[in-house]
């Protein structure tokens, strides 16, 4: 579409500044194409996600505690309240800083200097720890 203006002597002329108006529209289009790209391209990622099994930090909820979690492999007994006192501080405290892995994702014999690593950044006192780690070596025992 071409935009003319009228001159005294010369009749209609071009409007010297059609071209930068029609090239700032292309550029305009371009760059609402670029967003919808990359919107589409995030739906399709977070899509794609969600059929991969990506987990959420809402997924997983460690397992209760119950009386056989008291009785571990060696035959020792293990005080109920430290399990649920581990299990609340596991929850609750891990969560300040990261997602609540589940008690299997590590091997049983990992998970005590993991929660040893980040008991200082948790603010866990010595039987804090020991809570935490007597409840995931409960729930490990409890599962086979």
């Amino acid at each position: 579409m071409r935009r003319f203006r009228e001159t005294p002597n010369r009749g209609y002329v071009v409007d010297p500044h059609q071209p930068l108006r029609v090239f700032l529209s292309l550029l305009r289009e371009r760059s609402e194409v670029r967003v919808l790209k990359y919107f589409v391209l995030t739906i399709i990622a977070i899509i794609l996600c969600q059929f991969n099994g990506c987990e959420s930090p809402s997924n997983y909820t460690p397992p209760v505690v119950t009386s056989n979690m008291a009785r571990t492999r060696s035959g020792q007994r293990v005080d109920l309240a430290t399990l649920q006192k581990g299990r609340t501080l596991f929850a609750h405290r891990c969560l300040e800083c990261h997602t609540l892995p589940p008690v299997w994702h590590y091997r049983v014999e990992d998970w005590p200097p993991i929660v040893n690593s980040m008991a200082h950044r948790a603010s866990l006192k010595p039987a804090e720890r020991e809570a935490i780690i007597a409840y995931i070596r409960a729930v490990r025992a409890t599962e086979h």
